[in-house]
């Protein structure tokens, strides 16, 4: 009797095992599946790289970015079902660190059909206190993203030089800070029915910066408007291009 007993303990264990393996679109039982989301950037499909990177802007003026850093919020996977997944996580990306920008996660197996998220904070969170983080956590004031005399943070910040002299050196400087509630823009991006299964997947976030500073929706000058860290005409555009300047791979 006790054998017989082990015996259908270890196939019910089996068979739980392999119903979270298998997990096919059809079976509505779901199990744990790790995602990894890897942010990239690129400038016209050229790999960024700060500092001594060297890139043309629309009129062909040689410029190099000396820091790319912005908040990713609220993200959420959409199902094939409608179900919204819910990943929850405030991201700070800085492209100055030497670590991979990366985004690590478990979600329910399933066949997903978007992925959202938010540029910048929501109102909510954009009034958090970064006094009250501590100083390894992305809403922390040691990340240098907060506008003191505003109350407010910085949702997205490019800073470089650009070559105002027909050569080679970039010289002049640009620094662009978004912020604001005005600021704050909801993506979303086809997954082309991405299915995971318990051994999960990776996908590759890309922002073309290319498109950020020439897009559908205004051209950023980094001559005639080298700077903006306010809620003007620049921010707005900025704001605007970023919507579509990301691509999953």
């Amino acid at each position: 009797m006790k054998s017989i007993i082990q015996t259908s303990l270890v196939i019910f264990i089996l068979l739980a095992l392999n119903s979270c393996v298998k997990d096919k679109p059809k079976n509505h039982h779901t199990c744990p599946a790790p995602l990894v989301i890897n942010l990239t950037s690129v400038v016209a499909n050229q790999p960024l790289e700060l500092q001594n990177g060297l890139y043309n802007d629309y009129l062909g003026r040689y410029y190099k970015v000396e820091l790319l850093k912005f908040y990713l919020s609220n993200w959420t996977l959409e199902k094939q079902s409608g179900e919204l997944i819910s990943i929850d996580q405030i991201n700070l990306f800085d492209f100055s660190l030497e670590e991979a920008q990366n985004l690590e996660t478990e979600i329910d197996t399933g066949t997903y059909v978007n992925l959202h998220f938010s540029i910048g904070l929501d109102s909510i969170t954009n009034l958090s206190d970064p006094a009250e983080f501590e100083s390894t956590h992305p809403l922390s004031i040691a990340q240098n993203t907060y506008w003191t005399w505003a109350s407010k943070y910085k949702f997205f910040m490019l800073e470089g030089r650009i070559d105002t002299s027909g050569g080679w050196e970039p010289n002049q400087i640009f620094s662009y800070h978004t912020g604001f509630n005005d600021s704050y823009r909801e993506v979303s991006i086809p997954l082309n029915n991405l299915y995971l299964d318990t051994t999960g997947d990776s996908l590759q976030l890309t922002l073309d910066l290319d498109k950020l500073i020439n897009g559908d929706m205004g051209t950023v000058d980094f001559v005639a408007t080298p700077a903006s860290h306010s809620l003007d005409e620049v921010a707005e555009t900025i704001s605007n291009n970023l919507v579509s300047s990301f691509s999953i791979y």
